[in-house]
């Protein structure tokens, strides 16, 4: 029996999740890529010292990586009964990351506002529409796991799409710090960077929305977050560039947060 167009959670997932452990782990080299040397050069990419609030978010999201793992070989080795346990921490730990974010996001705007260079802040206002939306799409993604977590095929495609969300990020600065060689992609200009991300993204996300519709899923959960993540990118060609966007970011770097 079908639910329009998924399979039940007493069926096994058609896409073979076997070794989706791997694949997880694929995440800790393409962090280290990505954000080490801006941890080890002891500024972020906006130019903001590293601090306590940007090495806490650090943690939560190596905490995330690590439970997706974790979780993906408890399912692999038949452990249901640990992996519903942990499964559990993530009401804890996800609300806690989306808040680390928020904070993150706002020290990052304060810091910029006031000691960036002229006109530092509407570039780095624009560029956050990969930091709110982004962790907005991890959420969204999180919270449809947590709403379908008795249908395994469908809370299995949604925690995979919180990898994707929070790989916006991590893929943005691997081409940043590794890629720009390749043509075209200029590090003074970001536009080309932001188109290659949005790519990189996409491409597996199509792939695997691919192999639902071979499955027979016309309907595939992994269009939440592929739709989540173009709106994100569109919006630095869009709304990003809009004096509304701007003046957002300028109220929310303004809020008296405890620390900024």
């Amino acid at each position: 029996m079908t639910n329009k167009g998924v399979k039940t959670a007493s069926r096994p997932s058609p896409i073979p999740f076997r070794n989706l452990h791997i694949y997880f782990a694929l995440l800790i080299p393409a962090a280290v890529l990505g954000f080490g040397p801006f941890l080890l050069g002891g500024v972020t990419f906006s130019g903001r010292p590293v601090t306590p609030v940007v090495l806490v978010h650090a943690a939560l999201m190596g905490l995330w990586v690590l439970m997706l793992i974790a979780q993906a070989w408890f399912i692999r080795t038949n452990r249901f009964r640990i992996h519903q346990w942990v499964g559990r921490s993530s009401y804890v730990i996800a609300p806690v990351i989306i808040l680390s974010v928020l904070v993150a996001e706002h020290e990052n705007l304060n810091h910029v506002l006031n000691h960036g260079a002229e006109g530092a802040f509407a570039e780095q206002a624009r560029l956050e529409v990969f930091g709110i939306p982004q962790i907005l799409a991890f959420g969204v993604t999180w919270g449809l796991a947590i709403l379908y977590r008795r249908r395994t095929p469908l809370h299995a495609r949604f925690m995979i799409s919180t990898a994707f969300a929070i790989s916006t990020a991590i893929v943005f600065r691997i081409i940043l710090n590794w890629f720009t060689w390749l043509p075209g992609l200029d590090p003074d200009s970001l536009d080309a960077i932001a188109a290659a991300n949005w790519s990189v993204l996409t491409l597996p996300l199509l792939a695997l929305i691919a192999i639902d519709w071979r499955m027979g899923i016309k309907r595939s959960p992994f269009w939440v977050v592929t739709a989540l993540i173009g709106i994100m990118h569109i919006g630095y060609w869009t709304y990003g560039q809009t004096s509304t966007w701007f003046a957002f970011c300028q109220w929310y770097a303004d809020l008296a947060l405890r620390g900024s």
